[in-house]
């Protein structure tokens, strides 16, 4: 596995608004994008490309173009904050989602969704602002490994990573990982040391309110 940890001061910036706990959730989810911006393009090197020509104001000349296909894919929900930044910097790449919970009891995950598209060749990056365990990342792309894509077509996006969740990730030979941290631990619970919480529900603004499935107003 190949780790990538995005350096700088913009980043460390903008991690502390999102390790804050009085931070509200329409400034985590701003947040959250923001830092994408900067975790996207690192996901997106290597692509493949093709010469062009082109014309500029001042005469022809030659030039470069992706020529590869790109597939977004968010695991459910904390993952939804990352397409946004990732559809903004490349409109052309197509988009797909993973619907994974993790069991607070057993921490192993539980799958209930799944729609993404097939594309031969494509570079697939999968996006989850926390890799804690890495047992809902490890299913998600063993489901692609499946499918016959190839670990180095993989690239899992994620903003703060535990140790346990990068040792578990190691199996896979060719993967790249993208974060913005590497954090000390995991606690009893499963949770990311010091981390910044559950970041589906500080994304979705569902952390300081009693949410009642199936109703509605």
């Amino acid at each position: 596995m190949n780790l990538k940890v995005v350096e700088g001061a913009l980043k460390e910036d903008l991690l502390t608004v999102l390790r804050r706990k009085d931070t509200p959730h329409w400034l985590f989810r701003e947040t959250l994008e923001k830092l994408g911006l900067l975790l996207i393009p690192e996901a997106l090197k290597g692509l493949e490309l093709k010469r062009v020509k082109v014309e500029t104001p001042v005469s022809e000349g030659f030039s470069y173009q992706v020529s590869q296909e790109v597939v977004f894919i968010a695991i459910l929900r904390a993952g939804l904050s990352l397409i946004p930044p990732a559809i903004g910097l490349y409109p052309k790449g197509r988009v797909g989602f993973m619907g994974v919970y993790r069991n607070e009891e057993t921490l192993k995950p539980v799958p209930y969704y799944k729609k993404y598209p097939l594309v031969r060749g494509a570079r697939y990056v999968l996006l989850d602002p926390m890799l804690a365990t890495g047992g809902t990342a490890s299913y998600c792309i063993e489901e692609l490994l499946s499918k016959g894509i190839k670990a180095e077509q993989l690239t899992f996006v994620s903003v703060v990573s535990a140790p346990e969740g990068i040792d578990r990730l190691k199996r896979f030979e060719g993967l790249t990982l993208v974060t913005a941290a590497v954090d000390e631990r995991l606690n009893d619970y499963g949770y990311i040391v010091p981390g910044l919480g559950d970041a589906g529900d500080r994304f979705c603004g569902t952390d300081d309110v009693e949410v009642v499935e199936g109703y509605g107003v």
